[in-house]
C-alpha cells in the first residue's frame, strides 16, 4: 500500500483515496504560514530523488510571506529542477549540485503549486514562466486557463495542487470537468496514456495543495 502525504481538511477526497487503497498520512499544520496554505503537502515536503526534504530540514528562514514561504516550492520532473532558486532552500540546491541536477530557474515562486506532472515529461499548468522553461528543456506542456478553482482564501487555486498523478492515473479533486479547459486536459491525459480518475465529483475542482507518494520514504 502507498503512503499518501496530503492535506485532511476534507474529508471526502480522503476517504475517496482510501477506496483506491492509499494509506493517508496527514500534512503537518505550519502556523507560520498563511491559513490557506498551513496543510498544504507542496508548500512543506519535496522529495528528489531518493532524498525527501521537509520543513524541519530547511536552513533558510521560513515566514508567512514570500519568499520565504516557498522554500520547497520547487518542482523535480524530468532529472531536472524547476523554481525561483533565489527563493529555494539552500540545501535543496547543495544537494542539487551534488547530484548534478541541472536546476532551471522560473519566475512563478509557486512552481510546484503550479504544475500538474503526468509523467517525466508531460505537465499541465496556467503560468507562462512554467511553460516556457519546461518546454526549453523538451517537455510537453499543456497550457490551460488561470482560475477556475477553488481555494479557500483566495481567489482561485492553482492546478498542480487540484490533483496528482500516480503511474497512468491523474486525480482531480473535485469535478474537473467543470473546467472550462476540460476537454483540453482530457486529450491531453489522453495522449500521454493517462485516466482521468474525479474525486468527489460533486464538490468542485478544489487546491488542496496537492499530495506527495511515499512509496519510499518516511514522514
Amino acid at each position: 500500500m502507498k503512503a499518501l502525504v496530503i492535506n485532511t481538511e476534507y474529508n471526502c477526497f480522503c476517504r475517496e483515496l482510501e477506496r483506491h487503497g492509499y494509506n493517508i498520512i496527514p500534512t503537518k499544520k505550519i502556523e507560520t504560514f498563511l491559513k490557506p496554505e498551513q496543510r498544504h503537502a507542496d508548500m512543506q515536503i519535496l522529495p528528489i530523488k531518493d532524498r525527501v526534504f521537509t520543513l524541519d530540514t530547511c536552513v533558510d528562514p521560513i515566514g508567512k510571506n514570500y519568499p520565504e514561504n516557498v522554500r520547497l516550492n520547487c518542482l523535480y520532473v524530468g532529472g531536472r529542477l524547476y523554481g525561483r532558486i533565489s527563493a529555494a532552500d539552500a540545501s535543496v540546491l547543495d544537494f542539487c549540485a551534488k547530484e548534478g541536477i541541472e536546476c532551471v530557474d522560473v519566475k512563478q515562486g509557486y512552481t510546484r503549486c503550479s504544475a500538474l506532472v503526468l509523467n517525466d515529461s508531460a505537465v499541465v499548468t496556467a503560468d507562462p514562466s512554467v511553460e516556457k522553461a519546461l518546454k526549453s528543456r523538451g517537455a510537453e506542456v499543456l497550457r490551460i486557463s488561470a482560475g477556475h478553482i477553488r481555494l479557500e482564501g483566495f481567489d482561485y487555486g492553482f492546478i498542480g495542487g487540484a490533483g496528482f498523478a500516480d503511474e497512468n492515473i491523474v486525480f482531480f479533486f473535485g469535478n474537473v470537468k467543470k473546467h472550462p479547459d476540460y476537454e483540453k486536459i482530457k486529450v491531453f491525459c489522453e495522449r500521454n496514456d493517462s485516466k482521468i480518475e474525479i474525486l468527489c465529483e460533486n464538490e468542485p475542482l478544489t487546491d488542496l495543495g496537492g499530495a506527495v507518494i511515499l512509496s519510499a520514504f518516511s514522514y
